[in-house]
Parts: C-alpha cells; structure tokens; sequence
C-alpha cells in the first residue's frame, strides 16, 4: 500500500463520516488510482455511491472488488444491495446465497435473501397461454371433429324488375361463344320507323356560341407589347424595380442591430451546452456566464458537472476579468461565480482533475479579486464565505 494511497483513503473515510460522500468518492478515486491492486478503495466506493443512489456505479465497482478477491463478502453484499436497487432481483439472490456459502452464520445476508425471495414470490406469473385453433380441422365435417354443426337457413330470394326495361332488347341469336358478353346500347344504332326507342341520356347541350376572335397583330413588335399588356402582374416584384411588401433598413437601423444578439439565459443544463458548444469567443461566453445568476449554479449543473466545462469556466472568468479589471460589476460577477461554483454537488471531485495551468487560473482570479472590502456583519459573512472557497478551490 502506497502512502499517497493511504492518506487519500483517509481524507476518503473523513468526508464519508461527515456526509460528503462526492468528496469521498474523489479521494477513494484518488487512492485507488495510486494503487490499483488494492480491492479496498473500490470497495469503500461502491458504498458511497450507494448512500448517493447510484447503484450502477456501485455494482460496477463491486465486479472490480471480486476480480481482485473473489471471496470478498463485503463485495458481495453491497452488490447485492445494488442488484436489489435496480430490481435485478435473481442476481441479487445469487450473491446473498454466495455470501451465506461462505458465511453461514451472516444474520444481514439472510434478511437481505428473505427480502429478494419475498419479492420473486410477489412478481404475478406468466399467463398460461392458450392452444392455437389448428387451421387443418376447419374444412372437416362436424361428425369427424364430434360436435354438431349448426342448421343454416335457406331465404329464397325473387328478383322483380321495378321498372320496364327501356333499352333495346338483344338479338336472339347467340354467338358460337355464349360465354362472352353481348353487348347492348341504350341508344338507337339503326333506328327505323316500325322500331320505337326511347334514350335514357339526357339530350346533348346546345353548343357555346363562338367568342369573337380578334385578328393577329400584323408585326412582332405589336404582338410582343400585347403580350406584356395581358401578362398577370399580381406578383410583389414589378418590372421596374418596384415592390410591395419589403423595404431596405437604413444604415442607421443596421448599425444598431450589428452585435446586438441577445440570448435567453438558459434554464437547463441541456440549454446551457446547446448554446455553449456553437460559441467561438471568450467574449460571447462571458456574456452567457453573465446573464446566470450565480446561487443557481447548484441547480443548473447538479450532479453533471463536467471538468472541461468547468475548465472553460475559469478561463472564460480569467479573460474577462483580464480585460477589464475597473469593472465592478464584472468584478462582482466574478467574485460570485468563485463562491457559489464550490457549491456545485460534484465540484470536490471534479476540481481533483483540474491541471497545473487551470489552478494557476484560479489563482490569479483571486488575486485580482482581492479580498472582499464590504463593513459590517454582511462583510464579515461574505469575508466568511470566500475562504471557505478559496479553500474549497485549495489556494489557502
């Protein structure tokens, strides 16, 4: 066991007793990465991820602890709680029965085993599932199949022509083929005076009368300007260069709106990365940083704070208090963000991952911060504050 290892575990053990299981989570991180033969970290790591709910990262680390020491029951046990907290409930069952092979006696593992058993047995079965109809037996009779058939009943059916047939009747003689169809017209082909036919269309419509026609014009030129002159102009475009809907904007108007964007300060952290990934300058990062209100930091990033965001972070406070050192209201800002970002639930973790040049980031912001210069109990408080951050950020 190395002795950076063992004073990580320790701080580990530290912020666990106190509550601040991110903050364990990182040291165990820590130590484990400075000994990786040790199944003791992983261990202590799965439990801290189990007090936050995280029963995935917690079974995770479990399959570590058992590859280094297969009969580990702690690694058991606390996989199985993981397994029991995903519902994952026959693997659950198979670790506290392992636990109980080699630990008979163990009280925990058989009440936990109870618990799996009680809820497998609560789990409603499968339906039974129904015989399919077999299809062949269908077209047999009732008599093989053993059931009577029913009776069905027979409706004569009479046809009755409502109306007498007004179309020519057909010719009697049949064609060598009588299976074709004969064809019959509803109107007179060859009608003769003895051979009265009636017509059920209706009598054709009297043609339109001819619109007067005007003579083609006798040259190009005159043919080419009556085409224009008839030509639809309901478009908003017109020939001469003139419109109906759209007007340029002054120059005036398009000076005053050249760098004016103004974003929505985001609500969400999804919000926030949208807008963050298609910015391209210190500047137009700064002015999104500005428009969040610090004390929400907590409440936009939660658990999901990331160490390159919180990178860019601090060198987009870095450039921006660079440019303008005067600034109060810049400074105030700055000062803000450096207190409320400790209070991001994964910044003790995350800040364990920041690089030499990222804390020398930090640094510098607080020595162009200065010290807080505000009288009385609010200045004292807030005198309070920045040292527990500077702490929290490890410049003290």
């Amino acid at each position: 066991m190395s002795d950076r290892a063992q004073v990580e575990k320790e701080k580990g053990n530290e912020a666990f007793k106190a509550g601040d299981f991110p903050k364990a989570i990182g040291h165990y991180t820590a130590a484990f990465i400075a000994d990786p033969s040790n199944h003791t970290y992983p261990l202590n790591r799965a439990a801290a991820y189990l007090k936050l709910g995280k029963n995935e990262d917690a079974e995770r680390d479990c399959d570590a602890v058992l590859r280094l020491d297969a009969k580990n029951i702690k690694g058991y046990f606390r996989r199985g709680q993981a397994r029991l907290a995903l519902q994952k409930l026959p693997d659950a069952a198979s670790d506290f029965s392992l636990i109980l092979k080699l630990d008979p006696p163990n009280q925990l593992a058989k009440q936990e085993l109870k618990k799996v058993q009680d809820l497998l047995k609560a789990i409603p079965n499968k339906p039974v599932q129904r015989t399919p109809i077999d299809v062949s037996t269908l077209g047999q009779p009732s008599s093989a199949l053993g059931t009577a058939s029913p009776k069905r009943r027979r409706i004569p059916i009479e046809i009755v022509d409502s109306e007498p047939s007004t179309s020519v009747a057909p010719s009697s003689s049949k064609s060598p083929d009588s299976t074709l169809l004969t064809p019959v017209s509803s109107r007179a082909l060859n009608a003769t005076p003895n051979t009265p036919v009636v017509s059920t269309q209706a009598p054709p419509a009297a043609p339109a009368a001819p619109s007067p026609t005007q003579p083609p014009p006798p040259t190009f030129r005159e043919a080419r300007e009556a085409r224009e002159a008839s030509r639809y102009r309901g478009g908003i475009f017109k020939a001469d260069g003139t419109h109906k809907l759209f007007t340029a904007p002054t120059q005036a108007a398009a000076d005053s709106n050249t760098g004016a964007q103004t974003r929505e300060p985001p609500q969400t952290l999804v919000s926030f990365m949208s807008i963050w990934r298609t910015l391209t300058t210190e500047e137009e990062r700064w002015d999104v940083l500005r428009q969040i209100p610090a004390p929400r930091l907590p409440v936009l990033f939660k658990t999901s704070l990331d160490a390159s965001i919180l990178a860019a972070i601090i060198h987009t406070l870095r450039v921006a208090l660079k440019s303008a050192p005067e600034d109060a209201a810049r400074l105030a800002v700055v000062r803000a963000y450096m207190v409320n970002m400790p209070r991001v639930p994964r910044f003790a973790t995350v800040s364990l991952m920041m690089s030499s040049e990222e804390r020398a980031d930090v640094l510098r912001i607080w020595e162009m911060l200065g010290r807080y210069k505000g009288d009385g109990v609010e200045g004292q408080m807030e005198r309070r504050k920045e040292e527990g951050s500077k702490a929290a950020w490890g410049c003290v």
